[in-house]
């Protein structure tokens, strides 16, 4: 087993740690996917009801950077496997490409199309992500059966 991984499994189960490590992370992804759709629908509201609601979408969008970043550093800390690292890393990316499809949509043309199509992928990378977490803490849970 690999020394850098947190797990510490005893008998096949977590460590309490390590089921500390990876509750926060599928809380984490699960709450970031819940603000991503939230995003969407402030962009439905400004594209349907009002464009006055497009300073809301733009000023809701500099809380995400938050997410990726909180879980690429629980990743690290708890030394969670490398797997959880790189679908962190993929969102923060993802958040990236969507400020830069924003801000440099006059500059980028068609390319700026892929705005909407980022934010489904980071929705279904963070939905993988604490699903994939969920599992961990499900198989790898000591039964509560006593």
């Amino acid at each position: 087993m690999n020394r850098n991984v947190i797990l510490a499994e005893k008998n096949g189960s977590l460590s309490p740690g390590a089921r500390r490590a990876f509750l926060v992370l599928m809380w984490v992804a699960r709450v970031f996917a819940l603000l991503i759709a939230m995003q969407v629908f402030i962009a439905g509201m400004a594209t349907f009801v009002d464009s006055e609601n497009w300073m809301a979408h733009t000023n809701f969008a500099r809380v995400f950077i938050f997410f990726p970043i909180t879980m690429i550093l629980l990743t690290f800390i708890a030394r969670l496997p490398v797997t959880y690292r790189l679908k962190s890393i993929q969102l923060l990316v993802s958040v990236v490409l969507m400020y830069a499809t924003a801000v440099f949509s006059s500059d980028i043309g068609i390319i700026s199309a892929l705005h909407p199509v980022i934010a489904l992928a980071m929705f279904w990378i963070s939905m993988t992500l604490a699903k994939q977490a969920a599992a961990h803490i499900r198989t790898k849970s000591p039964s509560m059966a006593a």
